[in-house]
C-alpha cells in the first residue's frame, strides 16, 4: 500500500483552537448573582455573596464553529426576612452550572441551607426560596453562553483565540503539550500484557469499531489523545499523559487503563477498563487506535481486544456511543461500522478459526443497554446524541447530587 495523499485544501482547514476562560467564568458568578431577589408578602430572600466559584470554562474554535465547554460549581450566602419579621441566613450550593444544562442534557442542582435559628417561619421562607428561586437563577444561568460569546467570540477582537498550531508536536519543536511522542513498545511487551489480560476471565473476543472522519490524522490525534481536547467530545474530563506505563483516564475516569506504546498520529494502543457490573474490575483488555489518512478523510479504527465473551454486544455499543458519537455530533464523522470476532489464541491462526462477522453499518436503537442511562459523567454545543455518548457508560457509576 502507497502512502496516503494528502488532504484536500478543504480538509486541511479542521484546525483547533482554545481558550482558558475560567477566570472570566468565576468574575462573572461573582458579579451577576448577588441582588437577585424573590418575595412572597412580607417575606424575601436575596443573594447577598458569592463564597466560591471552582471548575472550569473552556471556548473552542473549529473551521469557524465556536464550542463552549464549562463546569462549574457555585456556593453563595443569602439573608432574608421571614414572614413574623425575623431575619434568616442561609447558604446556597450548586454543584453543576455547566454547558449540558443549556444544552437540554441535564438539569441545575439547588441545595438551599438556613445557618441561622430554626423556626417554623425560617423553615416556611426556606420553602419560598426553594419554590422561586430556582427560575430565577436558572434564567440567570442561562444567559452566560451568550456573554461569553460576547466577550471571547469574535474572531477579529485583540483577545480572538490563539491558534493552537498542528495538532501534534513537531520533533525539535518545544510545545505546550503535556506530552512528547515516545517510540512504540517492544510487540512481546504488546503480546504479554495482552495475553495476560486472558487468564482470569476465560474467553475472549475482539470487538472493532471504524469510522471515516473528515480531518486530517494529525488534526485527529490531537483530538483524540490532548486532554485539554478530548472534552470537545467526550463531554467530560480526560487524564492523558502518553508516556508507555503512564496511566489514563476518560469520560470522568468510567474508562481507565495505562498507555502500552505511541506512534504518533497513526497508532496508539494501551490497556482499557470500563466501570461495569459486567466487565470483571481486575481484567483489562487491549484497545488500539489507527489512524490512516486518505485523500479526503481518515480513518479511525478502535480496535479492543480481551473483551470478555458475553460482552460484545454491549461493548460495541459503547464504543459506538463512548467514542463515534461525540465526533459525529461535531461533523466529522462521514460513515461508521461495527464487528466483534473470537480473539485468536494463538499466531498464526490455524484453519478453524472463526470467521468474523460481516462487517455493518451501525444505525439507530431505542432498545435498553445494560450500560445506557440518563446519568451523564461531566465535562458544549454538541447536542442529542452526545447526551448518550457519556450516559451510556452504565447505570451504577458512582451518582452525583447534581445528575438524575
Amino acid at each position: 500500500m502507497g502512502e496516503p495523499k494528502p488532504l484536500t485544501a478543504y480538509q486541511q482547514t479542521y484546525h483547533w483552537r482554545n481558550k482558558n476562560c475560567a477566570p472570566f467564568a468565576h468574575d462573572w458568578v461573582k458579579k451577576s448573582l448577588p441582588g437577585l431577589k424573590v418575595e412572597d408578602g412580607e417575606s424575601y430572600a436575596e443573594i447577598i455573596e458569592v463564597t466560591n466559584v471552582s471548575g472550569d470554562c473552556d471556548l473552542g474554535q473549529r473551521k469557524g464553529k465556536l464550542l463552549t465547554i464549562y463546569d462549574l460549581e457555585v456556593e453563595a450566602k443569602w439573608s432574608g426576612k421571614a414572614k413574623d419579621g425575623s431575619e434568616v441566613n442561609g447558604t446556597l450550593k450548586v454543584p453543576e452550572v455547566s454547558h449540558e444544562a443549556i444544552d437540554g442534557l441535564s438539569d441545575y442542582v439547588y441545595e438551599w441551607r438556613v445557618t441561622s435559628d430554626s423556626s417554623a417561619s425560617s423553615s416556611e421562607l426556606l420553602s419560598i426560596i426553594k419554590s422561586k428561586f430556582p427560575s430565577i437563577l436558572s434564567a440567570k444561568f442561562n444567559t452566560f453562553r451568550a456573554e461569553l460569546l460576547a466577550a471571547y467570540g469574535n474572531p477579529s477582537a485583540d483577545d480572538s483565540l490563539p491558534t493552537s498550531g498542528t495538532s501534534t508536536p513537531q520533533p525539535g519543536v518545544s510545545s505546550s503539550s503535556s506530552y512528547s511522542p515516545a517510540p512504540p513498545a517492544k510487540p512481546v511487551e504488546s503480546e504479554k500484557k495482552a495475553e495476560e489480560t486472558k487468564k482470569d476471565v476465560g474467553k475472549t473476543v475482539t470487538v472493532e469499531q471504524k469510522a471515516d472522519l473528515q480531518a486530517s490524522a494529525e488534526d485527529l490525534w490531537g483530538l483524540l489523545t490532548d486532554e485539554n481536547k478530548v472534552p470537545m467530545w467526550s463531554r467530560s474530563a480526560a487524564k492523558i499523559n502518553l508516556t508507555p506505563d503512564f496511566p489514563y483516564e476518560l469520560f470522568g475516569g468510567n474508562v481507565r487503563g495505562k498507555i502500552i506504546s505511541v506512534e504518533a498520529p497513526k497508532k496508539l494502543v494501551q490497556t482499557w477498563q470500563v466501570r461495569s457490573p459486567s466487565w470483571p474490575s481486575d481484567h483489562y483488555g487491549t484497545m488500539t487506535l489507527s489512524l490512516d489518512q486518505g485523500s479526503s478523510s481518515t480513518s479511525a479504527t478502535f480496535t479492543l481486544d480481551g473483551v470478555p465473551a458475553g460482552n460484545e454486544a454491549e461493548v460495541e455499543k459503547a464504543l459506538d456511543a463512548f467514542y463515534i458519537r461525540g465526533l459525529k455530533q461535531m461533523g466529522l464523522v462521514l460513515s461508521s461500522s461495527s464487528r466483534s470476532y473470537s480473539t485468536p489464541t494463538s499466531r498464526p491462526p490455524t484453519r478453524t478459526t472463526q470467521k468474523p462477522k460481516k462487517l455493518r453499518k451501525k444505525t439507530s436503537s431505542s432498545s435498553p443497554s445494560k450500560w445506557s442511562s440518563s446519568t451523564l459523567i461531566g465535562s458544549g454545543v454538541v447536542l442529542g446524541l452526545s447526551a448518550v455518548l457519556v450516559g451510556i457508560v452504565y447505570t451504577s457509576f458512582p451518582p452525583s447530587s447534581s445528575r438524575a
